[in-house]
């Protein structure tokens, strides 16, 4: 039993400070909008869900309709249009079976460049490696989800207050690592390609 409104609909209604809420706001999301604010005041949960989306995939709104829900076959091609006078041209070229680790390595031609990048094929099942996680000041652990690029030291290495230890590759981006104090190394517990979590250990200091 639900009681019934009575009056105007927003008698029951805070009002809102623009100037205050939406500094508040754009601690939370910096590079958002004043429409942004707006669409979050008006649908929380939706606005929080396409955040997420643009915060993990990009911005997709440029791509066609079917390849937004369909993807692309091979030997297709598409052009997107990134801005005034700005379009890429995009042929999908070929795509590797995944491996052990559900990696696809997918080719496609970018304006007539052949580039490859690894992507994971989350329709893949595959059995979870569950690595030791950092639990003390003496261990690095992977800062966030991604793959092991690259690790820039070796046993035995002294490295320097803020020298790069590792890089962390996500989402076709790289993270640096860097030595929160200076210290010999240890050990290294991973290696490059590995798959890691957040805070999976990688190099343990002595």
């Amino acid at each position: 039993n639900q009681q019934q409104i009575k009056g105007r609909a927003n008698d029951n209604m805070s009002p809102i400070d623009f100037e205050v809420e939406f500094k508040e706001f754009q601690k939370a999301y910096p590079s958002a909008s004043f429409e942004d604010f707006l669409s979050c005041k008006l649908y929380p949960k939706v606005f929080e869900e396409y955040h997420d989306h643009i915060r993990e995939f990009g911005e997709v709104s440029y791509l066609p309709t079917p390849t937004f829900f369909y993807g692309m076959k091979v030997g297709e091609e598409i052009m997107v249009t990134i801005g005034k006078g700005k379009t890429i041209i995009i042929e999908l070229v070929g795509l590797t079976d995944p491996d052990e680790q559900g990696i696809r390595l997918v080719a496609f031609r970018l304006n007539g460049q052949i580039r490859r990048i690894a992507v994971r094929d989350n329709k893949v099942s595959v059995q979870k490696i569950s690595h030791k996680k950092a639990e003390s000041e003496k261990e690095i652990g992977s800062p966030l989800q991604g793959r092991i690029a690259e690790v820039k030291v070796k046993v035995g290495d002294r490295v320097a207050q803020d020298e790069i230890l590792f890089i962390i590759e996500a989402m076709k981006m790289e993270t640096t690592v860097s030595s929160p104090s200076g210290g010999a190394i240890k050990k290294i517990h991973l290696k490059d390609g590995e798959l890691v979590e957040q805070n999976d250990l990688i190099i343990e200091f002595e």
